[in-house]
């Protein structure tokens, strides 16, 4: 991984950042055009494209998890990378969505963006608190990426950037259809090859690196009459890496995700009908072979999940206070994780949500907002041959609520409540850098999560200036953790399910959210302040309490904007790694080892993050060309920002690495 930064500096270095032309920008609603400040509602903070470009990101283009990463309550995984901790839920309590439909392998580029590419997106949304009836399935938080719909001219466009070819296309076919289309392309590979050519010193043992990475979405839409429209999209991204980093140690990790979305919409005089039908599959896989001892040590990981899915819900309003919506969301699931080659169970799972939603609102003065749903859930085991084995059923209530009251013309209050449950489980693994991260449902002793909190606070708007106050209190149960991930070599994963231990908790903290926007000037501030902990975990720590993973006490992230000039300021607290190193006896074949491994809990303090990144952006037009130049420096004081820790079995010692050292970059685009 060491070498791997190395190359993504030298390649950053050498190329450029491509980001997509501003005037395909449409945005919802409830987000001004061309406005950078945050919508806030009920526990709901959303942003239009313009405030996700806003954010400097190592890739060069503004990504929705970099916006997230900069509010409060969200706590950053590794530096660089896309993992967020949201009011002290793991990574995998969060729900990502395009379109409402959950993309289970976001992550691109190593972890540095999304799949989601820039140009067909209107906006971002984070839900942390105060639920709506139709999401489910999670217990931290829902970041909902909406895709716009295609503009009426049409439109090329065309970009490169040090980890992206992209190319697009959108406009109307005939009066009732129109089209938008993207595709990205990775040249990583190739780049190497001449990065390693010209300068092999500086590559050191990252050997026969290759990589497969791009994407390619395309969205149809059919517009019957001025008041209904048909939708048909579709997504398809590949991940794909390997390389050696020495001549012991071949790594091999990717991940796919195939989505096809149909969506129908229809408003009536006092109703509107949305219906998605979807189909989802994601795969990952994560390979290694190290040479430990004279022995060649071999671990393989899966994860296969298809999805079908079909929701409904229906809006009625009156000429009243009171609002009413219902729906239903259905999913088939087929989970296949495990050990590569090994026989491994497939479950099935059937989850059926029924909701209704009941708002009552009182302009500029009361909203009001009560949610309950019930989640029925089955699953069936199923062995490689397809017989059934076992199966089983459950019903979860679940409930919302949210208040706000205007205390003045410029103060109101605001309240939220949530009883969320979760049957999709991540299995992190190894806090020091092999990352299992398998997806696995609900199935025997793995109980759904749950998660219990409430929160409140004060916001304000004074002219240009906007202000946001509150505080939380969580608590969580059936939390999964899977006690062998640190067994690197073992080959307990063909058994997953019977080593998955539960356990509880607790999370509070202060968020505050200012934001100021006068003419070319914008700037935006935000601070957490909590504590998150983990507990009655039978084979850790002996059930005591012990810090979360990631579990930072402060967090803070400024950013400066004015004209095409940019800064952003990020300092968080240095997290709690399992540091104590111990030695215990690893077994393969029929031979015997001894293993140093850090498997004690909270004894190494990681420490302090901090990264400034400056920018500067100019547009101008070339004949019917429209072009945009940015500069910019990722992490300008080249702070050192602990990405990981990993074992080297060379050496026999563990390592500390960072992932984003000063990174400069020069980007163009180009739209006719």
């Amino acid at each position: 991984m060491r070498r791997i930064a190395i190359l993504l500096l030298l390649l950053t270095s050498m190329t450029c950042v491509a980001q997509q032309p501003a005037w395909l920008d449409t945005l919802d609603a409830a987000v001004k055009t061309g406005s950078r400040r945050i919508e806030q509602r009920l526990g709901h903070l959303q942003t239009g494209i313009e405030g996700i470009r806003a954010i400097v990101s190592p890739v060069g283009e503004g990504d929705p998890i970099r916006w997230v990463q900069s509010l409060p309550g969200v706590t950053t995984g590794a530096d660089g990378t896309t993992a967020m901790y949201v009011r002290g839920g793991s990574a995998g309590n969060n729900l990502f969505s395009l379109d409402g439909v959950p993309v289970y392998g976001y992550s691109h580029i190593l972890g540095l963006t999304t799949l989601i590419p820039t140009s067909v997106t209107q906006s971002a949304e984070l839900s942390k608190g105060g639920f709506n009836g139709d999401e489910s399935n999670f217990t931290a938080s829902h970041l909902k990426v909406v895709t716009r719909q295609p503009s009426q001219s049409r439109s090329w466009s065309a970009g490169l950037n040090n980890f992206l070819l992209s190319a697009g296309a959108e406009g109307p076919v005939g009066k009732k259809v129109d089209y938008i289309f993207s595709a990205r392309l990775s040249p990583l590979a190739l780049e190497y090859g001449v990065v390693k050519k010209l300068l092999p010193g500086r590559l050191g043992g990252l050997n026969n690196f290759g990589a497969m990475v791009g994407d390619i979405y395309g969205k149809v839409g059919v517009h019957f009459s001025g008041s209904s429209y048909l939708t048909a999209s579709a997504l398809a991204s590949q991940d794909r890496y390997r390389f050696d980093l020495t001549n012991v140690s071949h790594e091999t990790m990717g991940w796919n995700n195939v989505l096809g979305i149909l969506q129908y919409h229809r408003n009536g005089d006092n109703t509107r009908l949305d219906v998605t039908a979807s189909y989802n599959k994601y795969d990952s896989l994560q390979q290694q072979e190290k040479r430990y001892h004279s022995v060649l040590n071999q671990l393989s990981l899966s994860t296969g999940l298809t999805e079908y899915g079909l929701q409904a819900k229906l809006h009625h309003s009156w000429d009243s206070p009171f609002a009413i919506d219902e729906g239903l969301t259905l999913r088939y699931a087929q989970f296949s994780p495990g050990q590569v080659g090994e026989m491994t169970k497939r479950t099935d799972v059937i989850l059926a949500t029924p909701w209704v939603q009941a708002t009552y609102s009182v302009p500029d003065l009361l909203t009001l907002k009560a949610v309950l749903r019930g989640s029925y859930y089955r699953s069936q085991d199923f062995t490689q041959a397809a017989s059934a084995q076992q199966g089983s059923s459950r019903v979860d209530p679940e409930a919302s609520l949210a208040a706000k009251l205007s205390l003045s013309e410029n103060l109101a209050l605001e309240a939220t409540f949530d009883h969320l449950v979760q049957y999709y489980h991540t299995l992190e693994g190894m806090p020091v850098g092999w990352s299992l991260d398998l997806i696995v449902p609900t199935v025997g002793n793995v109980l759904p999560e749950k998660s219990l909190q409430g929160g409140a606070g004060l916001s304000g708007h004074f002219g240009s200036h906007s202000i946001s106050v509150g505080g939380f209190y969580k608590l969580m149960n059936n939390l999964v953790y899977y006690k062998y991930s640190q067994e690197l070599f073992s080959g307990g994963l063909a058994g997953w399910a019977e080593h998955v231990e539960l356990g509880d908790g607790r999370s509070y903290g202060l968020e505050t959210l200012y934001e100021f926007q006068q003419g070319d000037w914008y700037g935006r501030a935000s601070y957490t302040l909590s504590k998150t902990t983990r507990e009655n975990f039978p084979s850790f720590y002996d059930g005591a309490p012990f810090h979360a993973r990631f579990d930072r006490r402060h967090m803070l992230n400024a950013t400066l904007q004015w004209r095409g000039f940019s800064a952003t300021m990020i300092l968080q607290s240095g997290h709690w790694e399992n540091g104590e190193a111990v030695i215990y006896q690893t077994f393969y074949m029929d031979k015997t080892f001894s293993t140093k491994y850090y498997s004690g809990v909270n004894n190494y303090h990681m420490p302090t993050v901090f990264r400034l990144d400056v920018g500067w952006q100019k547009s101008f037009s070339i004949g019917r060309s429209q072009n945009t130049v940015n500069v910019g420096i990722c992490n300008v004081t080249n702070h050192f920002n602990p990405f990981m820790l990993y074992f080297d079995s060379v050496h026999e010692s563990w390592k500390e690495i960072a992932l984003m050292p000063i990174l400069p970059n020069f980007s163009w685009r180009v739209t006719f």
